[in-house]
Order: structure tokens, then C-alpha cells, then sequence
């Protein structure tokens, strides 16, 4: 895809601008209500700025470069009450930046925005910055498929489209910076945080991340109701971490990597994509943390970068307590403002770190002009999202209603996301005819499982998420696949404990009506003054607010309805409630209570990544205030639930201290151990097995490093018992990063990788396995072998695998770009144009594509031919082959790609663009950028691996 300029896609879920009125609450107007002195809207950018700079004081600059945490000015009451307490030191300063808030009713923003303008002796609205990484985090909107299943997709046109629904829904609530896109290239599958990037991949990276952030700032229309800006991250080497270990050192090739490859995806989502934040990463690069690299900042100021910098949560006070490279708070902080650094991340409380900065510019550690630059470029970007013209949320938009528009492209992004690793015998599609009876066994069968960032459980929100039971069930039921008996086992947990599992809404009732319970909100702890009632899955987390319809934080609340048991058989587990702190809660089933939590300081929800001792301790212990449960056949049971909430607040620094939280969970593994022998009777009556199984946010998440890239010891044990029946097993891996099974792929009869497909995954999957839907993703990342190849990416140097391995295979299992089809292509040779820059090459217009230089464009085409008798998609992948230079170059290395639709018999002409300037530059010995004059083979390649048939190719002289 040409990513030279995005075009405005038809798509758009709702027209937030549509809705706008351009004279609501304007900043011209709020100036003349604030008698501010400000008569006239402002029209020209510097000297707006310039006046405003003249007129801040020290205390104003350091408002601006840091960031607010939300609890800090709402407060218990959830009315703002902490704010003048929070402000304290500098009571008439504008605030800069919030986090951590998620507003999702538009007046507690717009109530807060012109609070702090009210108070503020110099009129700047403040912004609001959030994570957003596949979907918003307030958990109550849209979660897409992770990253790294959004690169699988190989299609920029549905990354785009995703990046346009999240941009819209983050506006709708205040957000104006997001945490994204993550440009990290995944050297090290261990680590925890694979998922969240595109890949290993500079050029895929590049091309996947412009198509996200463009979607997110609408194509850099940053001040349209419905954009925001995209902040990337990690700034930067942070994907090739020593061992695996999330902030460890950076252990790659050395600077010329980072240079060459690691930096490039930034540059291009900066100046193709409209991002205009850059978060520091943890890391250190050669002995210098990556927040105070003069190397990364270099970087930004030869890209011009005219946005902000801003620390990892942290990050900057990890450079005197982790790094050791400051002697005191004061030092770390110099060392931040005078390096680039802009905006801190809860690093120190806002007093002490306005006392230390005033003390820093006051003797002349940090010179005054330092932070006026860096305000700058804050007010900068102030200006384009349009605040000082419109600092509020219009009140017509309703959030929610956006968010009921996106479940179609939540479908499409997982359906496009999975890629079939393995057929054999046309396994897949299943057949009606000759599968009757199929075997869901894992601990997928039956649970959400949205990944990292995703709320409580990985499993948030629960209202538009489906399970892959619930998936099959449906296709089953309207299609032809009528006649299919399918039964569910789970057999293990996703990861090595008993874990909580939300309850889906498709098991759930009121009313007649499935998808959830009716409750009743009552204004009163004791359940008296009823407020509100609605349709819901009892998964919630409100947060800093009370729930929608009620005043305070002191509530109650009952849902009621009935749970269907999701069995085709009798099955002993778990069932409980979780709550947060200063909470109650009861469980009724069929009119008995079974379950209770009194109240106390803490909750009980299993919400972070446990270590491997906590593990080994507790592998084996119920799930946490868990009763025993039998899951009886076709049951339908009654089900009342009590909460009850109080607001006794207690302040913590960085954590939300109004926290009222309720989950109905289930657990289908059984307490007598017997699990696993159940999961296997199942399979053992079946005609085929589908076998569901990888990780969870439990075990790949940030925090989740690993030292293997097997299955949980309990998957791999249900696995082999599985594998041992003899029956075709079609083994759908779910996670975040490959896993290194060769065993488990050599005895399935088909594999899919569906890493985490978001809240429509279940669905998604089914259609994949019934056939409603062809697969036709692309690995993003290599999938090794053993633990022992990494790191596995496919364009490596000549002499990293010149020798061989005595006990393993040198090649990943599955290479980078691998990915199989249900139907059968075929694609001519690639020809190639070449078309010059007007400014550089403006002699040249178009050539026969024998040569090329700088400036120049070339485009590589082919054409692919549907040659089988279903539809489907094929992603034709242009890889330039190793050539000689005066560096070393990789074997082959990725330069562009397209993935086309084509109906049966369907043929097709695919073109592929290639910038030259930004991908075949290299660092040549004196480290100069320089374009090589030489010889340049680029070859249509079905993927990156060692084996991949080079035949295809066409070969252009670069003339410099």
C-alpha cells in the first residue's frame, strides 16, 4: 500500500464532526466569560504561542511538563474536590497533560476543563493522553485484535480502518494523545510485550504502523473532532532486550541496527502518519539509558520532530534508582530537560518535582529557555488539535453509540488477522459430511481472551466479546452444519493456576432476552432508591465515577436473571465473584446464596502476572473466595447478585483510589483433578478435534518474559494425551507471541495462529474453521524452532548461520511472511517502474526500471491469478536479496508488500511501491547516509525463509 499519502477512507463508523457546532463552547467565548483579557480567537500560530510563552511563569512551564494523574484532581466524591490540594503550590497554573482518566460521560470532562481554566491566570486548555493500544483503555469501549495479530493481516487498508475507529472513539471522550502505535521490533519472542508491536520487521512495521497512526490522526487532521494524535513508543531498542527481559539492555547488533533498522519505523510513522509524541523507552543502549541518549534525541531534531518527548512510567526516575546514573532526584531531572526529555510519567509527586525544577532553572542547572522550548512544542500541538478554539467534547456525541458502530470492523480485523500454518489433507474447512461430532477441547474453548491491556483478566470489556464455543455454536446453528454435534472439555487453565474467568454473555439472560443480566443501581448502599436499570455482563470496573445514572460512590447494586450451564456433559469446577476494596458481594444460585466476600481493605481479583514462585506455591489452590460448582448438562439456573460499595477513601499515589469493581467468574477445571481425563473421554467420542490452546494475559503480557516458548506444562500434558487418540487434531493457538512446538505442529493435521483477535476472536475463528471465511494472514514474526535459534528474524547477516546446529535445525519452524491459503494462486514474474522525485530528478518521469536513484519511487508489479475454486487472498511480498557492499548486508530484506482480494478463477494486476530514500539508504563505513550505487535484486518471494524460491525477480542498477 502507497504510503506516500493516505487518502480519507470511506469508512468512518459515525461522523463525530458531522454532529459539531462550531460555536459550542469556543475558547474565544470561555475567554470573555474568564474576563482573561482575550477578545478575538487566535489566528496566527508563533506569535499566539510566543504571547503565551512571554507570560508563563516557571511554575506554568512545569505544569506543562507534567503529567497528571486523574485520581489527583477528582477525588473521592468523584467532584473534582482535590484539586486546589493538588494545586497547591501553583494554585493559578493551567494543568498541561491528564492520564488515567477516561471520562467516559462527556460533562466530567468538560466540567474539569473549564475548572482549570477558571482557576488559571493564563488561558491554556489542558489535554488528555491515554493508552490506546488495540483499543481504548477505558475497557468499556472497542478492543480490536492485538498488534502483532494486526501485522498478521499483511492489510494496511483494515489497519487503517481500525486506527479510524479507535481515534474516534478516544476523541469522544476528551483523549487526545494515544499511547500508539508500539514500533518496537520484536527481536526476542520471550519477551512479554511481543504483542504489542507489528512483528520483526522494519518495512512491515513501518507500513502496518503509518496505516494505524493515520488512522488514528485521521491523516494528520488533528484538530477534527474524531483524530487524535498517535504517540509512539518505544523510543527507543527496546524489542531486542537482554534475555528476554522486559527494560533489560538492548543486545543487538549496535548502533548502526538501531540507526538502519530500529528507528526507521518512527521516522516514517512521524512524517507519513501524523504522530506527534515519542515515549522514551526503559532501556539502556551501550551504557546510557535510552530517556537521556543523545543518539535518539539527534535523531527526532534531524527529523525535524516538532512533537513531544515523554517519559516511560518511571522511566526517569529509573535513571538514579536502576541505572544509577544520577546521584539525586535533582540530577535525574537535569538530566531529562537537558537531554530532550519533556513530560515526566509519574516519576515524583508534582511538589517536589515543581520544587526541584524552579531550584534547577533558578541556578542555572537547566536553563529557562530549555523549558520554554519544550512548552513550545507542547503548546504547538495545543494549537493544531484545535483547543484554543474549542477546548471542550461537543455535547452531542454519545460514545457508546460509536462504539456499537465498530463490531463489524472488529469482525473483519480478526477474521483477516489468523493464518493457517498447516492443512494437511484439506483438514480445513471442516465438512459436515464427514465431521459430525467435533471435540472442543483447551482452555480457549470457552473464555475471552483479549490479551495485554484488555482490564481485569485480559478480559474487559465482556459486552461485545464472544468465546470460540460460543463462535461454532452459532455457525452451527444457521448454516448447513446443522447436523454437527459439537462438545466443549476444557481440560487445563491458561496458564499454571486456577484462574478467573468472566462469565460470557451469551451463557447469560433477563428476561428472555441472552447477552447479560438485568441490574438495578441503587443510590443507597442498602439497596433503597433504585436509579437505574439496564441489560449487562456483571464484568464492570467504573473506575474514578460512579456507575452511569448514579451521584456517588456509595452504592449498591442487584442483577438478576438466569445462566445457562455451557456443558454437554456434567463438569465439576468453580464459580465466585470478584470484587475491588470497600466492597461486598453475594452469589445466589437457584435461591441459595454460595458465595459471599465481606468487606475489607483489598479486593480478590486476580489481575496481575504472577511470578514463578507465586506460581509453583499456588498452582494447585482454589481460585481466590471460589466455591465448588457442578455444571450440570443442559442446566439453566437462576442467578442473584448482591454488591455493595462504599467510598472509604484512602489516598495512594498512582492508583485509583475510587475503585468499585464486580466480576462473575467461572472456572470449568475441575477441583478433583479429573480435568484432564474428562477433556480426553470427550475428544476420544469425536470425529475431529479442535484443540484451543496457548496463553493468556496471564502469561504473555507486559511483566510476562519468558524462558521457553513451549505450552503451559498442563497444555503440553492435555495436548499429548490428545495427540495420542490418534483422530485428526486441528490445534488453534492463541497468544501474543510464536510459540516453539515443533512437535505439537508435526502431529496436528492443521494449525492456525490466531494470536489475540479482540472482542470478535470467537467468532472469527469459527468462520475460519467452518469455511465462512478463507484465511490468508502472514506470520509477522519467524516462529523458532527451539528457544536456542534466537534470534530468529529472517534477514539475517551471511554469517550468523553459516554454521550449523549438531542438535536442532539452523531455520525457525515458520518463517517471517509464512502463511497458507484454502485455495491456490498463481503470480507472474514482478516487472519494475520507476518514477522521479520532482525536486531531485525532475528530468526523469518515468523509466523502463533499469535504473533508479535518490528521490526515486519503483514500483514492482505482478499478477496473481485465484487458480482454485473458493475465494480468498494472497499478500505478494517484494524482498530485496542479498547484494554486495561495503557493509554487510541480510540475506534478503522485506521492501514492500500487498495483500489482494481475488474471487475463484479471478485475476488480478497487484502494484507495490517502494520509497527508496527511506528503505535502501544505508550507513556506509564512515557513517554517512548513503544511497550505493550497484546492483539491486528484488524477487517476489512467497515468504522470507532460507527456501523461499528466488526465481521471480527483476534486477535495477542504482546510479546513486
Amino acid at each position: 500500500m502507497l504510503l506516500k499519502h493516505w487518502k480519507a477512507a470511506a469508512f468512518l463508523a459515525i461522523s463525530v464532526a458531522s454532529h459539531v457546532d462550531a460555536g459550542f463552547l469556543n475558547f474565544e467565548g470561555l475567554a470573555k466569560r474568564s474576563n482573561d483579557g482575550t477578545a478575538n480567537k487566535p489566528t496566527n500560530k508563533d506569535q499566539f504561542i510566543e504571547s503565551l510563552i512571554s507570560k508563563m511563569t516557571v511554575s506554568d512551564l512545569v505544569l506543562q511538563l507534567h503529567l497528571m494523574f486523574g485520581d489527583d484532581i477528582v477525588g473521592k466524591d468523584s467532584h473534582n474536590e482535590l484539586y486546589e490540594q493538588t494545586m497547591h503550590l501553583s494554585p493559578t497554573s493551567p494543568i498541561g497533560v491528564i492520564h488515567d482518566w477516561y471520562p467516559m460521560n462527556k460533562s466530567f470532562f468538560n466540567t474539569v476543563q473549564k475548572l482549570q481554566l477558571d482557576k488559571s491566570h493564563i488561558k491554556i486548555p489542558m489535554m488528555l493522553v491515554e493508552e490506546c493500544l488495540h483499543g481504548v483503555g477505558s475497557f468499556k469501549q472497542s478492543l480490536f485484535p492485538q498488534n502483532i495479530a494486526m501485522a498478521a493481516s499483511f492489510d494496511t487498508d483494515i489497519v487503517y480502518r481500525v486506527g479510524r475507529a479507535i481515534g474516534t472513539e478516544a476523541r469522544s471522550i476528551g483523549i487526545h494523545g494515544c499511547f500508539s502505535p508500539v514500533l518496537d521490533l520484536a527481536h526476542d519472542p520471550r519477551w512479554g510485550r511481543v504483542q504489542e508491536g507489528f512483528g520483526e520487521d522494519k518495512v512491515l512495521t513501518s507500513h502496518i504502523g503509518v496505516a494505524y497512526s493515520s488512522g488514528l490522526s485521521k491523516n494528520k487532521s488533528w484538530s477534527d473532532p474524531d483524530a487524535v494524535y498517535p504517540i509512539m513508543k518505544h523510543f527507543a531498542a527496546h524489542g531486542a532486550a537482554q534475555a528476554g527481559h522486559n527494560t533489560a539492555p538492548f543486545t543487538g547488533l549496535g548502533t548502526r541496527q538501531i540507526m538502519e533498522d530500529l528507528l526507521v519505523p518512527f521516522k516514517a510513522n512521524y512524517e507519513l502518519g501524523g504522530a506527534r509524541g515519542a515515549m522514551m523507552a526503559y532501556n539502556e543502549i551501550d551504557g546510557i539509558p535510552a530517556a537521556v541518549h543523545p543518539m535518539l534525541y539527534q535523531a527526532l531534531e534531524d527529523w525535524n520532530f516538532d512533537g513531544f518527548t515523554l517519559a516511560d512510567d518511571t522511566c526517569m526516575r529509573n535513571i538514579l534508582t536502576q541505572h544509577k546514573v544520577a546521584n539525586s532526584q535533582a540530577d535525574a531531572m537535569q538530566q531529562w530537560f537537558n537531554a530532550g526529555g519533556m513530560i515526566d510519567f509519574y516519576d515524583w509527586d508534582l511538589d517536589s518535582y515543581l520544587t526541584i525544577t524552579k531550584d534547577l532553572v533558578a541556578n542555572g542547572t537547566v536553563p529557562l529557555k530549555t523549558l520554554q522550548s519544550h512548552v513550545r512544542k507542547i503548546l504547538g500541538l495545543k494549537w493544531d488539535l484545535g483547543l484554543f478554539k474549542n477546548a471542550y467534547i461537543p455535547e452531542n456525541i454519545d460514545p457508546l453509540a460509536i462504539v456499537a458502530s465498530h463490531q463489524d470492523v472488529a469482525l473483519e480485523a480478526a477474521h483477516k488477522s489468523i493464518v493457517l500454518l498447516k492443512n494437511d489433507n484439506n483438514t480445513l474447512p471442516l465438512s459436515s459430511s464427514s465431521n459430525t461430532k467435533i471435540a472442543l477441547i483447551g482452555p480457549f474453548a470457552d473464555t475471552i481472551n483479549l490479551g495485554d491491556y484488555s482490564g481485569a483478566l485480559g478480559q474487559y470489556p465482556a459486552k461485545y466479546a464472544d468465546t470460540l464455543r460460543q463462535g461454532m455454536l452459532g455457525h452451527v446453528k444457521k448454516t448447513s452444519h446443522s447436523r454437527v454435534q459439537i462438545t466443549s472439555s476444557w481440560g487445563t487453565n491458561s496458564w499454571e493456576y486456577n484462574n478467573q474467568y468472566v462469565v460470557p454473555g451469551y451463557l447469560l439472560s433477563s428476561n428472555g432476552k441472552t447477552g447479560g443480566l438485568k441490574a438495578t443501581y441503587y443510590g443507597e448502599t442498602n439497596f433503597t432508591s433504585p436509579k437505574a436499570t439496564r441489560s449487562e455482563v456483571p464484568a464492570q470496573d467504573w473506575g474514578l465515577y460512579p456507575p452511569p445514572g448514579l451521584s456517588s460512590n456509595n452504592f449498591s447494586a442487584v442483577w438478576e436473571g438466569q445462566f445457562e450451564s455451557p456443558t454437554e456433559l456434567d463438569v465439576n469446577g468453580w464459580i465466585g465473584l470478584a470484587i475491588g476494596p470497600n466492597s461486598t458481594s453475594k452469589l445466589y444460585v437457584d435461591g441459595k446464596l454460595i458465595a459471599s466476600r465481606g468487606y475489607g481493605p483489598s479486593g480478590n481479583v486476580i489481575g496481575t502476572i504472577e511470578g514463578y514462585g507465586w506460581t509453583q506455591q499456588n498452582h494447585s489452590i482454589p481460585p481466590q473466595d471460589g466455591v465448588e460448582f457442578t455444571f450440570k448438562k443442559g442446566a439453566k439456573h437462576q442467578v442473584r447478585i448482591e454488591f455493595q460499595s462504599w467510598n472509604n477513601y484512602k489516598k495512594t499515589a498512582n492508583v485509583n483510589s475510587v475503585n468499585s469493581q464486580l466480576i462473575f467468574w467461572w472456572n470449568l477445571v475441575s477441583p478433583n483433578g479429573d480435568a484432564l481425563d474428562q477433556a480426553v473421554s470427550v475428544a476420544k467420542d469425536s470425529d475431529v478435534i479442535v484443540l484451543a490452546v496457548g496463553a493468556a494475559w496471564n502469561s504473555d503480557g507486559e511483566s510476562g518474559d519468558r524462558g521457553t516458548l513451549d505450552l503451559a506444562p498442563s497444555q503440553d500434558a492435555l495436548a499429548k494425551k490428545i495427540y495420542a487418540l490418534g483422530k485428526p487434531v486441528i490445534l488453534v493457538l492463541e497468544g501474543g507471541r510464536p510459540f516453539a512446538i515443533p512437535d505439537h505442529y508435526e502431529q496436528s493435521s492443521a494449525v492456525l495462529s490466531t494470536f489475540f483477535g479482540g472482542q470478535a476472536g470467537g467468532q472469527a475463528i469459527a468462520d475460519v474453521l467452518f469455511g465462512a471465511f478463507n484465511p490468508g494472514g502472514r506470520v509477522p514474526i519467524s516462529v523458532p524452532y527451539s528457544v536456542g535459534q534466537i534470534p530468529a528474524y529472517y534477514n539475517y547477516k551471511p554469517s550468523a548461520r553459516a554454521a550449523q546446529y549438531l542438535d536442532i535445525p539452523s531455520d525457525p519452524t515458520y518463517p517471517f511472511g509464512y502463511g497458507l491459503s484454502y485455495t491456490t494462486f498463481s503470480a507472474t514474474s514482478p516487472t519494475a517502474s520507476v518514477k522521479g522525485s520532482s525536486s531531485k530528478r525532475s528530468n526523469i518521469d518515468a523509466r523502463a526500471g533499469q535504473t533508479f536513484g535518490g528521490g526515486d519511487w519503483i514500483t514492482f508489479s505482478t499478477t496473481v491469478q485465484n487458480t482454485g475454486s473458493v475465494s480468498g487472498s494472497y499478500v505478494a511480498q517484494i524482498y530485496l536479496l542479498g547484494r554486495v557492499s561495503t557493509v554487510t548486508q541480510p540475506v534478503k530484506q522485506l521492501v514492500g508488500f500487498q495483500r489482494v482480494y481475488l474471487n475463484a478463477g479471478e485475476k488480478r494486476t497487484v502494484s507495490i511501491e517502494l520509497e527508496v530514500d527511506r528503505y535502501l539508504m544505508i550507513l556506509n563505513r564512515a557513517n554517512k547516509w548513503e544511497l550505493e550505487k550497484g546492483s539491486y535484486t528484488f524477487a517476489l518471494l512467497e515468504n522470507g525463509g532460507t527456501n523461499a524460491d528466488t526465481s521471480k525477480s527483476v534486477t535495477l542498477q542504482c546510479v546513486g
